[in-house]
């Protein structure tokens, strides 16, 4: 039977597939599929897509790398027709139809099986080892799971919460760490995934400004109709943010790498015309790094260096020219940041401090996720708890000191395994996850499934990677 599989995968036509599988360009044609259902609300044929060709990928290519690429369009694939998020101007039933969600469940689980055979096959191979990542993972999953366990009033749903946290966080993470095979083409095609992925966001977010007639409001743009069916423009800017590192890497490697600096500086547009705040702050933080490292570091220092000049001597003239304006948005931007003198936030300020009570009552294991919290006057679903909107005081409300000192722990772990071997592949890396941690500072991403998936998939690349090798392309 094996050798049955090898004959079919070594054939002529399965090898063509193969290199379309593993092109650094595919990606381009995922998105152009993603956008075109979108727009047409066909989600069901975006999941046969994804699931098709990540199954694809995991049992086909050596390098099961490029299903990065599937990982991050699960997270932009939902039309505003269809999806099922009250945030996002939803609400349907759609994928709860019995129609809909068989095909949904079949596809699951032909990824799934798909990947649960790349790791039975990694294992029988003896390719899997223990590291002490691994260790600290599964440490921070026991006390996701433990959340909230001698609480008053706990509820079981912070068990099947925990546990659905965790499993995004360590099947991923155990699946993919030892299935990667690490070149510079691997690191290549994570970028130009990236890439791709910034095309489709710049693309939906281009169509909101030129379609939506009240986009603009006394000539003021009104962020709450920034919405797509997979989230809202704080969703977008987690998403936009992350790509910023992909484009600098390229830039900064490539021959003509400047014509990726100028791309970078639309990301960047895209980052500030989405009107997410916390984006704007990441961006604030991590374009200037990757800008940093690429002239330091990177190749052709004068096109880019040029390319940079012009945009700041740019940038300078039209914050002269339209001072007023920009002065407007930014006003309007931070108008609740204070609220009659004291902190507001959008509700944070409150909502962090009703997270450091629960703590305080429950200071061992934490209170759980399925708090109450009074900014929150709706109960939503009850399936998904309401967070606060900051991933160390969120650990520190529902895990306790048990879960930050693991938390702690984890961090260290991250930061030695990057150092163990900086390259400017795994420093893209680790830059668009520390984009990632920054603005789970000032929100719900890290514990949000989707974007839980993606960052395990990253701890698995930074850890595969860390030993010291010749890199080949």
């Amino acid at each position: 039977m094996s050798g049955t599989f090898e004959k079919i995968k070594n054939s002529k036509a399965v090898n063509i597939l193969k290199s379309i599988l593993s092109s650094k360009y595919f990606p381009f044609a995922g998105a152009a599929v993603m956008v075109l259902c979108y727009y047409l609300s066909w989600d069901i044929v975006a999941i046969y897509y994804i699931g098709i060709t990540g199954a694809l990928t995991l049992l086909l290519l050596d390098d099961v790398t490029p299903v990065i690429s599937n990982f991050l369009f699960i997270c932009v694939f939902s039309s505003l027709k269809n999806t099922p998020f009250l945030l996002a101007g939803g609400g349907s039933d759609y994928y709860f139809r019995p129609e809909i969600l068989g095909q949904i469940i079949f596809i699951a689980v032909l990824f799934i099986s798909s990947a649960i055979y790349r790791f039975v096959l990694t294992c029988i191979k003896r390719q899997f080892k223990v590291t002490p990542m691994f260790t600290g993972m599964c440490a921070l999953c026991a006390v996701l799971l433990l959340n909230g366990v001698f609480a008053k009033n706990y509820d079981i749903k912070n068990l099947v919460f925990g546990g659905l946290i965790s499993v995004c966080l360590l099947s991923v993470y155990i699946i993919f760490k030892d299935s990667l095979k690490l070149t510079e083409k691997s690191f290549e095609n994570i970028a130009f995934a990236f890439i791709a992925l910034s095309a489709l966001l710049i693309i939906e977010l281009f169509v909101i400004y030129v379609t939506k007639k009240d986009i603009f409001i006394n000539g003021k743009i009104n962020r709450a109709t920034i919405i797509f069916g997979w989230g809202v423009y704080n969703t977008y800017g987690l998403y936009i943010v992350m790509c910023i590192p992909a484009a600098t890497y390229l830039a900064a490697k490539k021959k003509f790498g400047f014509g990726f600096t100028v791309y970078s500086l639309l990301i960047l547009a895209a980052t500030v015309l989405c009107c997410s705040r916390q984006a704007m702050l990441g961006a604030a933080v991590i374009y200037p790094l990757c800008i940093i490292i690429m002239l330091v570091k990177g190749k052709n220092r004068l096109a880019n260096l040029i390319v940079v000049g012009a945009a700041a001597v740019a940038g300078i003239i039209l914050a002269c020219v339209f001072s007023k304006h920009i002065y407007s948005f930014i006003k309007e931007i931070m108008a609740n940041i204070v609220v009659n003198g004291t902190l507001n936030g959008s509700g944070r300020w409150s909502i962090w401090q009703e997270a450091l009570y629960y703590f305080e009552s429950s200071p061992v294991f934490g209170a759980g996720f399925f708090v109450k919290f009074e900014h929150w006057k709706d109960t939503g679903n009850g399936i998904l708890p309401h967070l606060c909107h900051n991933t160390v005081l969120q650990i520190m409300c529902s895990c306790g000191v048990l879960g930050i000192v693991v938390y702690a722990v984890h961090r260290v772990q991250t930061a030695v395994c990057f150092f163990k071997n900086v390259t400017p592949e795994r420093t893209f890396i680790a830059i668009a996850v520390l984009g990632m941690l920054l603005l789970s500072l000032l929100d719900t991403h890290i514990f949000n499934i989707l974007p839980t998936i993606l960052y395990s998939f990253f701890m698995a690349v930074l850890d595969k990677s860390q030993k010291k090798v010749t890199v080949q392309n």
